[in-house]
């Protein structure tokens, strides 16, 4: 190996592998902290609404009414939280990004191999960045499936997809 094969090695791995790798584990944490975040304001909605609703049967009068409408009110935000949860998608963009962080690091790892075709490797880490473009796609189409009403084509601005970042 060249001292400019070497110097492209060592470039490429830090300007391109390793920095998105680290942009895709921030993302990944990211997701996975905010889905942690959603399931535990779930639960603790969930339990006031619980909690409300065994007071509204231990008090009469006003004060009944208005703790049962306090546990209705309670049970709804959470059915909110969770429906947002579902739509945004935590999980799976906390499973999209780590899998492509873990691809990363895998190619990074064979990266340094002595003798390994250059042009191989980087068609290897190349193709990490496609598959996950290509998974954004699947989850738009996901998407669009699941709220287009049926028998409705043609739509141009529902063709058009943007990717992220």
């Amino acid at each position: 190996m060249s001292d400019r094969d070497g110097q492209f090695r060592a470039l490429y791995r830090r300007m391109r592998i390793e920095d998105q790798r680290r942009w895709y584990a921030s993302r990944a944490r990211e997701y996975q902290t905010a889905h942690d975040q959603v399931v535990l304001v779930r639960n603790v909605l969930l339990m006031a609404a619980a909690v409300a609703g065994v007071v509204s049967q231990a008090v009469h009068g006003t004060a009944r009414a208005a703790w049962a409408i306090g546990a209705a009110v309670l049970g709804a935000l959470a059915g909110a939280v969770t429906a947002y949860e579902s739509l945004i998608g935590f999980p799976q963009l906390a499973k999209l990004y780590s899998d492509a962080e873990r691809n990363l690091e895998e190619a990074g790892i064979d990266w340094d191999l002595p003798g390994a075709d250059l042009a191989r490797e980087i068609e290897r880490v190349e193709w990490v960045f496609r598959s996950e473009r290509g998974q954004w796609g699947q989850l738009v189409v996901k998407a669009a499936s699941a709220t287009d009403p049926a028998g409705e084509e043609g739509n141009a601005e529902a063709d058009r997809v943007e990717e992220p970042r």
